[in-house]
């Protein structure tokens, strides 16, 4: 296939394609060619198939009316779920956690958090009784948050996910946050 624009002076450029299949000419040219015309500068940027329709001066483009609230909700998550992490690996205290937690949820996570302090107790007692055992302490890490993804379940609730990394492993964490009385409340937080 071989192809040659042929400009002339006042007139919008042409192409000329020779040796293709046959098709009904447009204009002929001498030699047997067919002119095809080649699109304006605005149908190359802007093809009629993605052609936007034109919007009135006065008319406003709809805004997600979720998105503050989605900000907030997720600048918190990131926050609790780091703060829970922390309260499992006894850095922090439960009670820092009161104004953001539910009853149900601060009663379970201090339950969750006396059993990981035993839990913790128990290991570190057997390894200084083993053969060899030196007075060693480990140095604690603060957990980092890798991901957080918040999507609203119905006006006024979000569920947020969360990724933290602990010292040791990842920790997937659900929270639901409901909003009473104008505050944000985490009202069920599920651990990984």
């Amino acid at each position: 296939m071989r192809t040659a624009a042929i400009p002339q002076i006042g007139a919008p450029t042409r192409l000329v394609v020779t040796h293709i299949r046959p098709v009904e000419p447009i204009n002929s040219v001498p030699g047997g060619g067919t002119v095809v015309p080649l699109p304006s500068q605005l149908e190359r940027v802007n093809p009629p198939h993605q052609r936007v329709p034109a919007t009135s001066a006065n008319s406003v483009e709809p805004l997600d009316p979720e998105a503050a609230e989605r900000a907030v909700v997720g600048a918190m998550s990131r926050k609790v779920a780091q703060a829970t992490v922390e309260v499992l690996s006894g850095v922090r205290s439960v009670q820092q956690l009161a104004r953001w937690l539910d009853a149900r949820c601060l009663s379970a996570l201090t339950t969750r958090a006396r059993l990981h302090a035993e839990a913790y107790r128990a290991q570190s007692r057997r390894q200084s009784q083993a053969p060899g055992a030196a007075n060693v302490h480990t140095l604690r890490h603060q957990p980092i948050v890798h991901s957080v993804h918040c999507s609203a379940v119905a006006p006024g609730i979000f569920e947020t996910s969360v990724v933290v990394a602990d010292k040791t492993r990842f920790r997937a964490i659900a929270i639901r946050f409901e909003l009473t009385q104008g505050l944000w409340k985490v009202t069920a937080l599920q651990i990984g």
